[in-house]
């Protein structure tokens, strides 16, 4: 296994939290399966799943807004394994997340699809006004 130096990591950290891009729908989903990784670890991407420890690291940014990247198994002794992978649509369709449960994935879908709904689509359905033409 080869080190990474320690500005390699903290520049992946950053990418990460701060300059990752995809569609809005799937920057939900993200924040949901974040959110589940805080209740079981305290950190942003690892969580306690039926068959063990995982991590999800980002992948590359993607053109039509997917949310992509690989899942991390971790070990009893700290080391991690590449495991599976993960693929959420940018319409916030999870289709693959390995180690993370159907529930998990429906739990998050169904959440962030309201939490969408609320933010943006109130935004856009604005009360209508009567239009008054003088004759």
């Amino acid at each position: 296994m080869t080190e990474i130096p320690l500005p390699c990591i903290i520049m992946v950290t950053k990418k990460e939290k701060d300059m990752y891009k995809c569609s809005a729908k799937a920057s939900l989903v993200l924040d949901q399966v974040r959110s589940r990784c805080q209740e079981d670890t305290q950190t942003n991407n690892k969580w306690r799943g039926r068959s063990g420890n995982y991590m999800y690291i980002m992948g590359r940014e993607n053109a039509d807004g997917k949310a992509t990247g690989v899942v991390h198994k971790i070990a009893e002794d700290g080391s991690h394994k590449l495991c599976g992978s993960f693929k959420i649509m940018s319409d916030g369709i999870i289709t693959r997340f390995t180690g993370l449960s159907k529930a998990d994935w429906n739990n998050a879908m169904r959440n962030a699809e309201a939490e969408y709904k609320a933010k943006y689509e109130a935004e856009t359905t604005a009360p209508a006004t009567e239009q008054k033409v003088a004759v």
